[in-house]
């Protein structure tokens, strides 16, 4: 990932992206930040068939 996070669509993120993603950015305050990880969580439930939060 870039300075100008996110720099391609969450869909488009690798797993290690995603993980990353999540990890870096899970407490940030920022609201749009916020939905941006919450994309990022639904993507990993997704690939890996997990219950969606």
């Amino acid at each position: 990932m870039t300075d100008r996070w996110p720099d391609k669509a969450v869909p488009e993120f690798t797993d290690a992206e995603l993980s990353a993603a999540i990890e870096r950015h899970e407490d940030d305050p920022d609201s749009v930040v916020q939905e941006i990880v919450r994309s990022c969580v639904r993507e990993w439930e997704r690939r890996h068939d997990l219950p969606r939060t």
